[in-house]
């Protein structure tokens, strides 16, 4: 058993590697996270991606929910090309509702199955516009399109 007066023993413990904690020059993780959270470009990709996986089957709607409220909650703060996704982005949420729902209905006249499909494509593609855009630092040309 070694003392604190022994020339082995160091009281203060050794550097971690986990991540979050800061060594010299890193980053900390709540600063690297902030960046996907905060309002700004990271965090309209991670919207987008939230999208996206919304529309695999497995995952459910909660992505895109989460996506949804991170766009509303961020528009109001961001620049003018980050606004312009943000509100690309609310739009999208809010009609892809309305769609989900009319095509749900339509679903008892056997129709509806149409409708879910297309409304599941256009979710696509609007997603990977906006991700293609965001990546070129483009704004959305006209965020309040029905259509992409």
């Amino acid at each position: 058993m070694s003392t604190p007066n022994d020339p082995g023993s160091d009281p203060t413990p050794p550097p971690s590697d986990e991540p979050g904690h800061h060594h010299g020059d890193e980053t900390p993780l709540a600063e690297q996270l902030g960046g996907f959270i905060s309002p700004g470009r990271h965090n309209v990709l991670l919207i987008y991606i939230l999208y996206l996986l919304g529309a695999v089957p497995f995952a459910g709607a909660v992505p895109a929910i989460i996506g949804f409220v991170m766009a509303v909650l961020n528009r109001e703060d961001a620049g003018p090309l980050e606004r312009s996704h943000y509100e690309y982005q609310v739009r999208q949420g809010l009609m892809g509702l309305a769609f989900l729902i009319v095509s749900s209905v339509l679903t008892l006249l056997l129709i509806g199955f149409l409708g879910l499909l297309a409304t599941l494509i256009w979710w696509i593609v609007r997603s990977v516009k906006g991700l293609i855009a965001i990546n070129h630092h483009e704004p959305i040309a006209d965020p309040k399109t029905w259509l992409w």
